[in-house]
This record gives structure tokens, C-alpha cells and sequence, in this order.
């Protein structure tokens, strides 16, 4: 999948409550942001939409944003149906996002650290 006409500049990864967003609003401010980008996938689940179609046809809005997004990978595998999809369309559209951004940044306790 390539994007046309501009490419995600940030994604940026993490557990709830590192930093996330303080760290993205001091190093690239607060226009581009994208926040919560993991309850966005939810949400298309629950009104019934393919998420990774969804996201894939609507490219444009996340041209040239930092996405901020839960890492909900880790730990049990969730037992509700809807939980496990929704980590698992999550994952694979991170997968997507990452290998077109031009930067991953994994926060933890509000230090950023450059996966790419």
C-alpha cells in the first residue's frame, strides 16, 4: 500500500498513560495530531465497518498527521469476540501506518524512543 500524495509524518505507540500526547505536542504540536487513533478503530468495528477497508479508503485524512495510538498488543488475549478483532485490525493497520510513516516513536514514561 503506498500513499499518494504525502505519507503519515509520525506514528506514535504506547501504553495508556505514558505521555503520548505531551510528548507529541512538545516535538511536533498540537495541529497534526491525531489522538486516540485505537477508539477510532473500535468505534468503526462497532458501527459494523470493516476497519482496515476503512481506514485504507480513507487515506487522505491521515496524510501528513502524527497518529497517537494505544499499544493494545500486549498481554492475554482478549476473550470477547469484538476485543480480539478489534486487536487484531488494530495491529494490522498499525503494521500498515508504520511501514509508510516516516517515524515510529514508542513512548514510555514520556521519553520517546525511535523505532524508525
Amino acid at each position: 500500500m503506498v500513499y499518494e500524495g504525502g505519507a503519515v509524518v509520525k506514528l506514535i505507540i504506547g501504553g495508556a498513560y505514558q505521555g503520548k500526547r505531551q510528548y507529541a505536542s512538545e516535538h511536533y504540536g498540537d495541529e497534526l495530531l491525531v489522538l486516540d487513533f485505537h477508539l477510532k478503530v473500535l468505534a468503526w468495528l462497532k458501527e459494523d465497518i470493516d476497519p482496515v477497508l476503512h481506514f485504507k479508503n480513507n487515506l487522505s485524512e491521515y496524510q501528513d498527521k502524527v497518529i497517537l495510538c494505544d499499544d493494545i498488543s500486549c498481554g492475554v488475549v482478549p476473550v470477547d469476540p469484538l476485543m480480539r478483532k478489534w486487536r487484531e485490525a488494530l495491529g494490522y493497520i498499525l503494521t500498515l501506518i508504520a511501514k509508510e510513516s516516516d517515524e515510529v516513536i514508542r513512548v514510555l514514561c514520556g521519553i520517546g524512543m525511535k523505532l524508525k
